[in-house]
Formats: C-alpha cells, structure tokens, sequence
C-alpha cells in the first residue's frame, strides 16, 4: 500500500528572523533590487528576508502572508519588514520569474512561494551558503488572541514576567540543543529525505480575559509545535537523531493524568483510567478517551457529545465512528458524560467549564510535557515532542518511559490552578 503522505507537498512556515551577514552578499542582493524594480528601502528589508527563506527552504514550499495586516508585532519581526514592501517584493520576485508564487483565498489557503531553477542558480552564482545567513535571536514565546481575524491568528506583545524570562532561557537551551543535534528523516534508501535544522520551536499560549493576575498572560494552551508534527506515525519511525534511531513515546493517559497530577500531586493511582462501565455495558476506550478530552473544552454534556460526533466524522477510522454509533443506540451520551465523572471525582469539578478552563488544563498538560524536555535538555539529551508524546533515540527508551509518566507537574508560576 502507497503512503500518501509522500505525494503530498512540504510546506513549511516564513521565517521572520533570518538576515545576510556578507556585504558581498548585500552587493549582489542590491543589483537584483534594481533589476526588478523595487525602489523603497524598506523593500530591501523586505527583499533580503525573502530571499534568506528561500535559500533556506530550497525546494519547499513556503506559506506567507498577503493581508494587509502587520507581518507580526516587533518582538517578532526584528527587520520591521512592513506588509507593504513584503507584498511588493514578493510580486516582483513573482514578476521576473525568480519564483513561483501561488497567490491563496482568503480565509481558506494561505499564499505559498517556491524557487525556481532560475533563482537557484543566482544563488549559486552569487556564492550563497548556510554560513552566509545570520539566524537572529528568536523570541521562543508566542501569545496570541483566542479568536483568529479573518481566517488568521492574532498576536500580541507581553511585558516580561519572571516566569517567561525563566521559560524563554529554557526554550534557548532546548533549541540550542536541537541545532547542535543532527535530526533526519531517512528516505527508503537510507539517505536523508529531510533535515530538520535552524529550528526555532516555541510555546504557544492563548488570550483569555482574566482578573489581574501576575504571570496570567501564559497560562492557556503552552503547546510547542515541531515540523515532525506533519509527519505520518509511518514517517516517524524513519527519523534519526545523531545517527541513531528514534522511538516514539507517549504518555499514558495524558491529559486525564495531568489534570491528577495538578490536582492531587499525582497521576492516576487505579488501575485503566479509560475503563467505564455502564449497566454491565463495557463502554470501549476510545469513546471514553474521547469523551474525557471534549469534557475538557464543554460545558455541557450535549455539547460534549455533539463534540465527539462531529470528530469522529472527520476521522478515516470509520470502524471506530461504527461502533460508536451501535454504543449510542444502547446508552445515551450523556450517561457516559456521568460514568466518567463518577470515576474520577477528584477532578470531576474540573470537566464541563467551558473552552477557556479546557485551554488552561491543556496548558497543565504542556507544562508536564515541558519539565521532561527541561530535564532531559540538562542531561544533554535531544527529544522532539508531539503534544503528549516524546521522540527520543532509541538508547534512552527506559530513561524517557520513567520520566514521561512520573515528572511532576510543577507550579512555576505560582498560581491557584482554581483561580479562574
């Protein structure tokens, strides 16, 4: 059977933090400047990024905005490239043929670029190199609003806080360890399909309105996102870190345990957290799986159930929507919705509090998944996450499979979790 997956393109994000270092460099970058016509100043800024992207992603598609918005706020845009003069570069880069541009729809796709032959071979006539691209200092913490405007998310500045000086020196060390790292994925003949270099991985937080509360400003979402996270659970087994294979590592039962391990100071004391049973009627794991996850987010336990329908209609697994439809005809949702509370009364008063206290477990969640990556960052040992789950290499399998469960849950910013 065919992989799909490898059909598909590879997109990758725009990169607002790189710059040239070389004048001669400059030089040849100012000569295409007239060539194509841009006149502005700001445009040079704006041409430089560009180009530093597309030397970088050769052969990748790259996803850049077109809207006549900020690129991004100022901690995240150091060259202060305006929308304006990036809009205008990449249409005369367009024009000219240095590449090809897919213009997207608002709303729905985003605008990709990608290099031609033509630009390819400037690079090469013009003495480009890896060396030759200055990787500007990254702000590894992102804040955005909760609600996106017109299909595309909101950021927003922050004053430093003495929890996001200690986390973003910790997100230094972990990306420091990663491009000190050499993380590939092999390809069926055993070269490399892919590296993954210059990485800069943040924590992701979200907005909601709150009190005035210290350290308030990131306590929702904290996910960190890796290029690996697009990859098939196939593709996965094919990354190798430092020339070594990798294995996969989940957490068991992880956003259950960690809604225990903040409440209670530890995971999940019984035995199957996602056993539940009704009127003698086993309620099979992924539904209940299924249900503790949207309970999370609800409110009620309607709107939990219309939750898990709506996702299992989007899942290809259609055995599991099959039998979740036959368990609906035997008992209703929302008697699952109290199986589940009846099980775990300790953090029962957490479930069904609605979409901003579901964003503030996930982010108990990805602090416990934090603490993992700070220790095994201070052993010198690289792993790459996918929300819950630990890609390490394959020696370090017994030490990840301790920690992933048993790291606890540490409140770093000093916070009532029932403050909300």
């Amino acid at each position: 059977m065919t992989d799909v997956s490898i059909n598909k393109p590879k997109l990758t994000s725009f990169d607002l933090f790189l710059d040239v270092n070389m004048p001669h460099i400059d030089h040849c970058i100012e000569q295409l400047r007239k060539e194509i016509g841009l006149r502005q100043k700001t445009q040079i800024r704006a041409l430089k990024l560009l180009l530093c992207n597309l030397y970088k992603k050769q052969d990748i598609e790259i996803m850049v905005p077109r809207s006549k918005t900020a690129l991004a706020i100022k901690k995240f845009n150091p060259l202060e490239v305006g929308y304006r003069p990036f809009i205008g570069a990449l249409d005369a880069l367009d024009k000219y043929g240095w590449i090809e541009q897919i213009i997207g729809i608002t709303g729905e796709t985003m605008t990709t670029i990608k290099t031609t032959p033509k630009l390819l071979q400037w690079f090469d006539d013009a003495g480009w190199s890896d060396e030759k691209i200055d990787v500007k200092v990254s702000q590894y913490i992102t804040l955005r609003e909760n609600q996106k405007l017109g299909g595309r998310s909101v950021y927003i500045d922050y004053e430093e806080t003495e929890y996001s000086r200690w986390l973003q020196g910790e997100l230094e060390k972990y990306n420091e360890l990663l491009n000190k790292s050499q993380i590939i994925l092999k390809g069926v003949d055993g070269k490399a399909d892919e590296s993954f270099e210059n990485l800069s991985l943040h924590r992701r937080f979200v907005r909601h309105k709150i009190n005035n509360v210290k350290n308030g400003e990131f306590i929702f979402g904290g996910r960190m996102w890796g290029p690996w996270a697009n990859l098939s659970s196939e593709e996965r087994k094919r990354i190798y870190i430092n020339g070594e294979p990798t294995i996969d590592l989940d957490r068991e039962a992880s956003h259950l345990n960690a809604m225990y391990q903040v409440v209670t100071g530890a995971p999940y004391s019984g035995k199957k957290p996602y056993k539940v049973e009704i009127n003698g009627l086993v309620i099979p794991r992924h539904i209940v799986k299924k249900f503790s996850s949207f309970m999370q987010n609800g409110k009620t336990p309607g709107g939990t159930a219309n939750s898990v329908i709506r996702d299992y209609k989007k899942e290809s697994d259609s055995t599991e929507y099959e039998e979740y439809l036959d368990i609906k005809k035997k008992v209703k949702p929302s008697d699952i919705v109290n199986a589940i509370l009846d099980k775990h009364p300790k953090i029962a008063p957490y479930y069904l509090r609605g979409k901003k206290y579901g964003d503030y477990i996930s982010c108990w969640e990805s602090d416990i998944v934090f603490e993992v990556v700070v220790e095994l960052t201070r052993r010198g040992i690289p792993c790459l996450t996918i929300y819950d789950s630990f890609i390490v290499p394959l020696q370090y399998k017994e030490l990840v499979d301790e920690m992933k469960d048993k790291t606890p849950y540490v409140n770093r910013r000093r916070l009532d979790k029932v403050a909300l």
